[in-house]
């Protein structure tokens, strides 16, 4: 019952998706669409997605072929996203301004939104045009709080893998906020700030590398 109820949400996504597809801004300049069994496939399957603790530990370790993605809207962006995270809102990611961001295999794209839908379905628009190499936040900005800025503590009975994953969670927290869990830190109370994220300074095209990315 579980699959059939996820087969509805995949197929969901697939309309939405193809319905945006045609109407954005370069779709006729894209002909390499795939057919829609091999999406329903892939989105089938988890591989497309990174959990909060991974992208956390890539973030505070500065991984080097991280790239973030913000694909909501200008003004959510504007109140927060994550440090570095480029915003390409859903309805722009075929743009040929964002070719060089998105379709390449230098970086590890990660896109997010608040949950997961809307970033599926950029996910999905760029996996129709041939764009391969990116990836999706598994419960978006709304897990992202929930895990790593304001994470629960676990019960007395844990075993120590979800003990150390609250200790590294707790960590994180302290990296993104500058405030622990029980309040004590440098910033004025506990709610994480807007991080400002500058644009990349150099474009990478695929296969061809020159310069730096910030």
């Amino acid at each position: 019952m579980k699959y059939k109820f996820k087969e509805k949400i995949i197929f969901a996504l697939l309309i939405i998706g193809g319905i945006a597809v045609i109407f954005l801004p370069d779709y006729k300049k894209h002909p390499k669409v795939l057919k829609q069994d091999y999406l329903f496939y892939q989105l089938n399957q988890e591989g497309r997605y990174i959990s909060t603790d991974e992208l956390a530990k890539k973030i505070i370790t500065k991984d080097p072929t991280l790239m973030l993605i913000d694909v909501r809207a200008k003004k959510d962006y504007d109140h927060f996203t994550l440090p570095g995270a480029l915003n390409i809102p859903l309805d722009s990611v075929l743009n040929k301004q964002y070719v060089d961001y998105l379709d390449q295999d230098v970086y590890q794209t990660v896109l997010f939104s608040n949950g997961s839908s809307i970033a599926d379905q950029a996910w999905m628009i760029l996996k129709s045009n041939g764009y391969n190499g990116s990836y999706v936040l598994k419960g978006g900005l709304n897990k992202w709080f929930k895990t790593i800025i304001d994470p629960e503590k676990p019960s007395p009975e844990a075993d120590i893998v979800e003990r150390e994953r609250y200790e590294f969670r707790k960590g994180a927290s302290l990296f993104f906020t500058g405030v622990s869990n029980n309040g004590v830190g440098g910033a004025s109370d506990s709610k994480p700030k807007p991080k400002a994220a500058p644009a990349p300074m150099v474009k990478r095209k695929k296969k061809e590398v020159s310069g730096g990315c910030g």
